[in-house]
């Protein structure tokens, strides 16, 4: 067994059920206060030149057309809740979208790190006005979404869960969680997840700032060993997309179900391997924009939408 699997093996062998709810978001949240601002540096997939900008376009699709149709729908003011909110770069976003529509927001996101929380606190953006007369309110709170919501019924119109955060969730606490995204949201609930057939991950931070990694699929743990010499063990669980339908149909209407980015983050620059190279190659534009029209063609078809990096699942709550 290597160093990092003793590791992890001797600080958490066969934790009960209590333990479980009590360890995971404990652990998981010193490793995203370790890294601080790298987190976002890493995840944040703005720059056309990222491996992340084709997925989270996808994902920025699906949470804009909902927007536009509220907007259409006569919404003057969106309530929006981001579980999982990090250093708050989705709810930054659609503050600003909603500003550039005249609409008004009141936005709430909530995470287990109190350092992902300060900077999505302190970010100059939370900080600055927006000019005449938007309305613009935007909290970040500490919450653990194993924990029962304190929010009241459908009180959002908007609920975001994305990227790793229900894969973080012991498998124990899952449904109960995404009944509570389901309880508070009125029109839409978005949430993206790590796939099963996705590329490796470190979750924190970019692979190329590790020294040494294992993700155990039976514990449903991911061991991690930064370059910097610190090693953290985090909760992370994968599911199949349609593990996913069965948790989410009880309490909506699942409207979309299909992966994000099968393709390009394969595809993408590496600038520690041959990046300066690649954007030069003969044929690169077309090549990209064939891989975009192939995934749209394969992204909801069983056998593919396992092998995105990850599945993104809209669903529309209904009453309960």
């Amino acid at each position: 067994m290597s160093s990092l699997n003793s590791y992890a093996h001797a600080r958490y062998r066969r934790p009960g059920i209590r333990r479980i709810e009590q360890a995971a978001p404990r652990r998981t949240a010193h490793a995203y206060d370790h890294v601080g601002e790298e987190y976002g540096c890493y995840a944040d997939g703005k720059a056309g030149t990222n491996r992340f900008a084709h997925g989270d376009m996808i994902l920025w699709d699906a949470i804009r057309g909902a927007i536009d149709e509220l907007r259409c729908a006569g919404v003057s003011s969106l309530r929006v809740l981001d579980a999982g909110c990090g250093p708050g770069t989705w709810v930054r976003r659609i503050a600003a979208y909603a500003n550039r529509l005249g609409l008004g927001i009141h936005a709430v996101g909530f995470d287990i790190s109190v350092r992902q929380l300060e900077i999505a606190r302190n970010h100059p953006e939370n900080l600055a006005e927006y000019a005449s007369g938007a309305k613009r309110n935007l909290e970040f709170v500490y919450q653990d979404l194993a924990q029962s919501l304190p929010w009241t019924t459908r009180q959002f119109h908007l609920v975001l869960c994305n990227y790793v955060v229900l894969n973080h969730l012991p498998k124990i606490v899952l449904p109960r969680a995404i009944e509570q995204l389901c309880r508070v949201g009125a029109y839409r609930v978005i949430a993206s997840v790590r796939s099963v057939g996705s590329p490796p991950t470190a979750c924190i931070i970019g692979t190329e700032k590790l020294r040494e990694y294992h993700q155990d699929c039976n514990r449903g743990e991911l061991a991690l060993e930064l370059k910097d010499g610190s090693k953290h063990l985090l909760t992370f669980n994968m599911y199949s997309a349609e593990t996913l339908r069965s948790l989410f149909a009880p309490h909506g209407i699942v409207l979309d179900l299909r992966a994000i980015d099968i393709f390009h983050s394969r595809f993408a620059p590496d600038m520690n391997w041959t990046g300066s190279l690649v954007g030069g190659l003969p044929g690169r534009k077309e090549l990209m924009a064939k891989l975009k029209e192939i995934e749209e063609r394969l992204c909801r078809q069983p056998g593919w939408v396992d092998h995105g990096t990850h599945v993104l699942i809209v669903t529309q709550p209904t009453a309960g």
